[in-house]
C-alpha cells in the first residue's frame, strides 16, 4: 500500500510517497486530525475530535472520543483490523494522545500507533 506523504508531499517534479506501515500511520494521522466537512468531495471523512475536545470535560468525554475514532477507522481504513478496547486516550496538561493498537492487514502484524490529537500541521 502506498500513500502520499503529508504534509511534505511534493518535491520539484514528483510526489513523495510512503509505503506499508508508514502509509498506515500517515493515513491514521490524516483521518484523525481532519475535521468532518473539510475534505472536498467527501464531507463525512474525518472526525469530530477537535469539536469534542473543546467540550466540557466530563466522565463520558473519553468514551465519545473513542467511539468517534473507532467508527471512523472502521469506515475509512479497511487495511487495519481494530477492536474498540484497543483504543486508549491519555490526557495530560498540554497533550491528548490516542494510543491505537491494531492489526495491519497488509502483513498481519500488530502495531501501536500514538497520535497527538492536538498537534499542528507544520509540526508533523
Amino acid at each position: 500500500m502506498y500513500s502520499i506523504q503529508f504534509p511534505k508531499m511534493l518535491s520539484s517534479a514528483r510526489t513523495i510517497l510512503v509505503k506499508d506501515h508508514d502509509a498506515t500511520l500517515t493515513n491514521l494521522e490524516l483521518l484523525l486530525l481532519s475535521s468532518k466537512d473539510t475534505l472536498f468531495g467527501d464531507p463525512y471523512f474525518g472526525t469530530n475530535i477537535i469539536r469534542l475536545l473543546h467540550s466540557p470535560n466530563d466522565v463520558v468525554l473519553k468514551d465519545i472520543i473513542i467511539d468517534d475514532i473507532y467508527t471512523n477507522i472502521l469506515t475509512f481504513m479497511p487495511q487495519v483490523k481494530l477492536e474498540r478496547s484497543n483504543i486508549r486516550i491519555e490526557i495530560t496538561d498540554t497533550q491528548v494522545v490516542a494510543k491505537i493498537t491494531c492489526t495491519n492487514l497488509l502483513d498481519f502484524t500488530t502495531n501501536m500507533y500514538e497520535i497527538n490529537l492536538l498537534q499542528e500541521e507544520d509540526k508533523r
